[in-house]
């Protein structure tokens, strides 16, 4: 398996979960965020950050321009960690969408999507990693600096949701 394949299966099942985001967010949100169970779901709680579909979808976007980048660096300089430190935390986050559905015994926002691709993903990385040499110190390493950096960005991205909203409606009023 190339590195190549190994990012275009990341980074694809990456998007297709975050539609299933992008379409259910809002609705789960405003038909559950006054049923006591859900009060600490995770889109629940944090619903002050997702205002909108359009700006989720842009917080998205630019999550999936990131991912893109990182990915395509990971191909031109060949540097396989990267590319699998990209995918084990996108398969993290999985984790925590099936967490959820187990613990509300029901599908969440993300949860369908988390509970077909991640068994893809690990299949893909296993397959990738029997074939393939990792440096597994670099690997860790580079694990640990995406997931901080991702979760700065997206701690970044939720502190400013109302203002990506405002500019959204902004950029999209003709004069």
């Amino acid at each position: 398996m190339s590195l190549t394949f190994l990012s275009f299966v990341t980074l694809s099942l990456f998007m297709l979960h975050e539609f299933d985001e992008i379409i259910l967010v809002r609705p789960w949100i405003s038909q559950n965020q006054d049923h006591q169970d859900y009060q600490k779901e995770m889109f629940i709680a944090g619903r002050g950050s997702y205002l909108s579909a359009e700006s989720i979808a842009l917080m998205i976007a630019e999550e999936f321009l990131l991912a893109f980048i990182l990915l395509l660096l990971a191909i031109l300089f060949r540097i396989p960690e990267l590319a699998l430190a990209i995918g084990f935390c996108h398969t993290l986050h999985l984790l925590g969408h099936i967490m959820q559905v187990f613990r509300f015994r029901r599908w969440v926002p993300g949860g369908f999507t988390a509970l077909m691709t991640f068994p893809i993903l690990i299949l893909v990385f296993v397959l990738y990693l029997s074939q393939q040499s990792v440096s597994w110190s670099l690997l860790l390493i580079l694990s640990v600096l995406v997931m901080a950096f991702l979760l700065a960005n997206l701690a970044f991205l939720h502190s400013r949701a109302q203002k990506i909203e405002a500019w959204i409606y902004r950029v999209s009023k003709a004069d």
